[in-house]
């Protein structure tokens, strides 16, 4: 088998990570604040949160919240910060993580929405932010890179546009965590992580990063115990209970510490150069192969390790099956949950082959795709 679809899930845990994992689940896993051997849950959680925190630059730990995913914190940052009659902006380049609940709320009447436009490749002019804020805009979310075209977005230069005129600002970071450098006070309001991709944790883990300016201006979306002032009825206002309901992943929050650690060890800057190599490699060898088209930049340098592809007289789920059943080559075809992108790309509705890569890929698995491909 080769696997190609780290831009959907990592297919396989680290051996120290499994290893805390076994030790976990053998001895006493209780819910952190609702007893006293359940302060292992709670060390546990804020040992994650530290290691989140040195990642991504921030300074205080206890600003880092855990939930199910990367979809899940996005919901919570959308619909506790948007106000009734707020507009607010993203891009043709979001997943339907937050693409989804922006349009339910405008079509539900109570937000105005624009999309910010992209160019084919999925480039996209910052200018555009500058054009498109209006007096009531409150809020700006953008994915850091695409999971259909791998382009990386301007982020930073978007963001201080938006912030410079009072718009909040929110980076979905599920494609880049771990993957690309980012210190998220120079660059954005909050920052939304998911687990199982480039961060190498358990599915159903991540969570979001909530900065200074939105601690009073964020409403709790979920509510529920948190083991703290069980005495009211209302939501503690303090951090990171504010935002935790109910009884957390621990054993995904465990994953998380134990790969970001590993992450850490290791470099950003490392895996990102490794990551840029595989594209690179990949992408040059496309370029040899005829009726094989390239979608996005062909510029290792703007993009993540994700190359989706046109085969000329395949459809994409019957090359991407083909592939598999030849050749050991997984895939994921089809929009991605991304049809903004596709449509941008010019590849909506028939979507896409998607190859991408990561911690287990090696060249000899770069050259058998393209072998594969070659024969197809």
């Amino acid at each position: 088998m080769i696997y190609a679809n780290y831009a959907a899930t990592a297919p396989a845990l680290s051996r120290g990570v499994v290893n805390e994992l076994y030790g976990y689940i053998g001895g006493i896993h209780l819910n952190g604040g609702r007893n006293f051997e359940g302060l292992e849950a709670q060390a546990l959680a804020l040992r994650a949160r530290r290691a989140v925190a040195r990642l991504f630059g921030v300074s205080d730990p206890l600003r880092v919240i855990f939930t199910g995913g990367a979809t899940q914190s996005l919901n919570m940052l959308i619909h506790g910060l948007v106000r009734e009659g707020c507009h607010v902006l993203a891009t043709m380049m979001e997943h339907n993580a937050a693409a989804r609940p922006l349009e339910g709320l405008r079509k539900n009447g109570r937000i105005g929405l624009d999309w910010l436009p992209c160019s084919p490749e999925g480039f996209l002019d910052a200018e555009e932010v500058r054009k498109a804020i209006k007096k009531n805009t409150r809020l700006l979310v953008m994915t850091h890179a695409s999971n259909v075209l791998g382009t990386i977005l301007p982020v930073t230069e978007c963001f201080r546009i938006a912030r410079a005129q009072g718009v909040f600002t929110v980076l979905d970071a599920a494609q880049t965590g771990g993957i690309l450098p980012l210190t998220m006070g120079e660059c954005c309001d909050a920052l939304v992580f998911a687990g199982h991709k480039g961060l190498g944790g358990l599915a159903g883990s991540g969570g979001f990063v909530l900065g200074e300016a939105l601690s009073g201006e964020m409403r709790p979306w979920m509510s529920g115990g948190t083991g703290s002032a069980s005495g009211s009825l209302a939501m503690p206002d303090f951090m990171p209970d504010r935002f935790e309901p109910g009884t957390q992943n621990t054993i995904g929050i465990l994953s998380l510490a134990a790969s970001i650690e590993e992450i850490l060890r290791i470099g950003v800057e490392t895996i990102r150069e490794r990551e840029r190599g595989y594209t690179a490699r990949f992408l040059s060898g496309l370029g040899d192969i005829k009726k094989v088209d390239p979608c996005g930049t062909r510029d290792p340098d703007r993009c993540v390790p994700v190359v989706s592809v046109v085969i000329r007289g395949y459809d994409a789920g019957e090359a991407s099956r083909l592939l598999f059943e030849r050749h050991g080559i997984i895939t994921r075809s089809g929009l991605h949950c991304s049809p903004l992108a596709h449509q941008t790309g010019g590849t909506f509705p028939g979507g896409t082959v998607r190859f991408s890569f990561g911690g287990g890929t090696t060249d000899a698995e770069i050259d058998g795709i393209l072998e594969g491909l070659s024969a197809l």
